[in-house]
């Protein structure tokens, strides 16, 4: 009993492993967007780039504070120098050493400051829109990729589907044949239709490989990661609204584009650049201070003792013959402490410096001159976005309306097509047609639905791609 149990109870575990590893993880529509909008490399790299241009900002708001700086020079002279203390110049080694802390205040410097502040917010919220606009691009992409995924399941389903239509047929035909209704060459016209349909199977399932395969790609993911879209349910009575006017479509993306906004702040940025060139022409004004000490082995400490005795002084009493007498002293020459002379050389200093420009070798006219030619240039581009936004917008709501034609005609079709292969049904049992007329029947129909399947699909795309250029959030 345990020699059975035991291979069957192994075998159960490879079976459960297995079907736990080839799991497929299903994604939804939401999935897809957070996944893409927080691992995209390009969208990770902009996430960079405002980093950046929040660092850019603070760095220009730091100009307002003053700067500060310490410094420290330690040189050594040998041979014969002059001795600042005792005025002689003496044959020695020399030991110097000096500190310093000095500070800088700006306090007018043109309204450079102000003005790369200013720029560097309009550069940021720039960037914030361009990182916006990186977004959308990138949901429009998967919107495509989804859209391809979503048209080619229902169009592999509806193929699975009239295959197992046709395979009926081919059954109910046999039976025929065995109870001698039928003959055996009615089989073949049904086997070219099951050869062609499986081989429009094959042909769409490879079409919903690559589809997947696609997605895969624009969420960066592996291409061998096994994953499934959950498919939105779509209404069956799948209906087609009214489109908005085409100009009120352009005025709403005007107003809610990021990339219009960005442009447009990217054009106030290259016309405060104009600002910060100027600055150039004017004087700077900068109050500065100084706290200065230092230390030199030449400066000694002298010191000058009495003994407690006398001494001759080589002068004589008035009128006599004795010596004028005279304490005696020592004079002791020490070395002045380092501490010591860094406390007593201690000095301060503060004023304000002014720096007026006269000549520059023309390099502030230039690059005024070079401002003012980009800002032009940026107006040039706020133009051309706009008007790459009026095509895009017309672009789409021609696509929308020929998709709504397109969609119309092909559901006239498919109810047509779908008419004739019910009347070939008849004919046929009626013995008043062969099966090669069905065939022909069916093989319309399964074009007509195709087409449907296709047309409303298109229909689906341009006209959440119109919904996006007027700000309304992509679901479904």
């Amino acid at each position: 009993m345990k020699q059975f149990v035991r291979p069957f109870f192994c075998f159960f575990i490879i079976i459960f492993c297995s079907s736990y590893l080839n799991a497929q993880e299903v994604w939804d529509w939401q999935k897809c967007i957070d996944y893409a909008t927080e691992n995209n490399i390009q969208i990770q790299q902009s996430n960079i780039n405002v980093s950046l241009g929040e660092t850019t900002l603070k760095s220009n708001k730091m100009n307002y504070s003053p700067s500060i700086n310490a410094r420290s020079n330690y040189n050594v002279s040998i041979g014969n120098s002059f001795n600042y203390f005792t005025t002689n110049y003496e044959q020695q080694i020399v030991h110097y050493q000096d500190y310093a802390l000095n500070v800088s205040q700006p306090i007018f410097d043109g309204l450079y400051t102000p003005n790369s502040v200013k720029k560097s917010k309009l550069d940021l919220q720039a960037l914030k829109l361009d990182q916006e606009t990186l977004k959308n691009n990138v949901i429009l992409q998967l919107l495509t990729a989804f859209l391809n995924i979503m048209n080619a399941n229902e169009q592999h389903q509806q193929a699975l589907n009239q295959y197992s239509i046709t395979k009926e047929q081919y059954e109910r035909t046999q039976a025929l044949i065995k109870e001698g209704a039928a003959a055996e060459n009615a089989l073949l016209d049904i086997d070219a239709q099951l050869a062609n349909e499986e081989l429009s199977i094959e042909q769409i399932k490879n079409q919903l490989d690559l589809s997947y395969l696609n997605l895969k790609l624009l969420l960066q993911l592996e291409p061998n990661k096994n994953i499934t879209i959950k498919i939105p349910e779509l209404p069956t009575d799948f209906a087609i609204t009214t489109l908005d006017d085409v100009q009120s479509i352009y005025n709403s993306a005007l107003q809610l584009r990021p990339e219009i906004k960005s442009i447009g702040l990217k054009a106030e940025s290259a016309k405060k650049q104009i600002a910060i060139a100027k600055s150039g022409y004017y004087p700077t004004l900068n109050f500065v201070g100084n706290i200065n000490t230092f230390f030199t082995n030449q400066n000694k400490i002298t010191n000058t003792i009495t003994t407690g005795t006398f001494i001759p002084s080589g002068a004589f009493v008035d009128g006599t013959f004795q010596q004028v007498l005279i304490p005696e002293t020592i004079t002791e020459i020490k070395k002045n402490p380092y501490g010591n002379q860094l406390r007593r050389n201690l000095s301060y200093a503060f004023g304000l410096s002014l720096n007026i420009p006269i000549f520059d070798k023309f390099q502030t006219q230039t690059a005024v001159k070079q401002s003012k030619l980009q800002y032009q240039n940026a107006l040039l581009n706020q133009k051309q976005t706009a008007l790459d936004l009026f095509n895009s917008v017309q672009q789409a709501y021609l696509k929308a309306q020929a998709a709504i034609n397109n969609y119309n005609a092909a559901k006239k079709n498919y109810e047509t097509s779908k008419k004739s292969y019910e009347y070939a049904k008849e004919r046929l049992d009626l013995g008043s047609i062969g099966q090669l007329e069905l065939n022909v029947a069916k093989t319309s129909l399964d074009n007509a639905i195709s087409k449907l399947t296709q047309a409303k699909y298109e229909y689906l795309f341009n006209s959440k791609l119109l919904d996006f250029y007027q700000g309304k959030k992509i679901e479904l």
